[in-house]
């Protein structure tokens, strides 16, 4: 007797594989580099300037860099921007969390990367998005009503290039978690 064959049959084989949780993170490599690159091109441009004309464009230029090593380093300590579980999918807008459970979800729309330097989208379309909207801060409600604009969803989070999802088939992953709870299509 084997110590596989010794335990219960339910132990040895799962029919139904628990679905894996689905992220989407910011890309560390990619906002580290921008902001070591940008950081040292504001030292280069800061050490050449002077008080000439020249020299005044290059402090200018030195402090434009700096923002953006800023902006970028910054970009290190977000984290997640999306997670999907097995009860629903939670989005970050600026420092607000916003969750919503799989059967309070109208749709799902996912527009796939078609090119390297493109980004592709996930946008979660609600049934009624008003208590949700409606219950977050004035700052959050502003990057909602942009990504509406753009998007066509207020609840919508870009991946790409700056941010990776944890499982390269993100139709296959979503549409496992919503598990018939919702649709989960592709964006044409």
């Amino acid at each position: 007797m084997t110590a596989a064959s010794a335990q219960p049959r339910t132990d040895r084989f799962d029919g139904d594989p628990k679905p894996v949780p689905f992220t989407i993170r910011s890309s560390q490599k990619v906002h580290g580099g921008l902001a070591l690159g940008a950081a040292l091109v504001a030292v280069g441009f800061a050490a050449s300037a002077s008080t000439s004309p020249t020299g005044v464009l290059r402090w200018i230029a030195a402090a434009a860099f700096a923002v953006l090593a800023v902006i970028c380093a910054r970009a290190l300590t977000v984290g997640d921007m999306l997670v999907a579980d097995d009860v629903g999918i939670r989005l970050r807008i600026g420092n607000e969390w916003i969750g919503t459970r799989w059967e309070d979800i109208d749709q799902v729309t996912v527009l796939k990367r078609r090119h390297p330097l493109d980004d592709g989208r996930i946008a979660v379309h609600l049934q009624d998005p008003g208590p949700i909207l409606g219950a977050m801060p004035s700052s959050s409600r502003k990057r909602t009503d942009a990504n509406r604009r753009l998007t066509g969803s207020s609840l919508a989070v870009p991946f790409g290039l700056t941010a990776r999802p944890s499982n390269g088939e993100v139709i296959q992953a979503l549409h496992m978690l919503a598990d018939a709870r919702c649709p989960v299509t592709e964006q044409l």
